[in-house]
């Protein structure tokens, strides 16, 4: 590769490398406590009063995944940690979490998460 290139190539990477991590709204830790999830989300960005949290609960078991809690709500997104508790009864097993806000018609952030409940 000629020196040019790589002269052209090298900012052009550091560029895309920090745009990469930019994401205005992401999901930090989600804990069960026993009657409630607890749903912690980072927004870098304004503010957004009518957000909507769509979280979707999937019961694990063998190689089957069984619906047993979908819910959406209004949320306000304040700017900064944001603590969201969502009431839901779990018996003891394991189950994937679909977490996705919503702002408009725009997905802000989705994750997936494991879930352990212990008897």
């Amino acid at each position: 590769m000629s020196r040019k290139y790589l002269v052209f190539l090298i900012p052009v990477l550091a560029v895309l490398a920090a745009a990469a991590g930019c994401l205005s709204t992401t999901f930090q830790e989600v804990t069960y406590e026993g009657d409630a999830l607890e749903i912690f989300v980072e927004n870098t960005d304004n503010p957004v009063e009518n957000a909507v949290l769509q979280v979707t609960i999937m019961e694990v078991e063998a190689l089957e995944q069984n619906k047993v809690f979908c819910k959406a709500r209004y949320i306000n997104l304040d700017h900064g940690q944001n603590e969201y508790t969502i009431p839901v009864d779990l018996e003891p097993g394991s189950y994937k979490i679909f977490l996705t806000i919503f702002v408009g018609d725009e997905r802000r952030a989705s994750v997936i998460r494991n879930l352990e409940v212990a008897p």
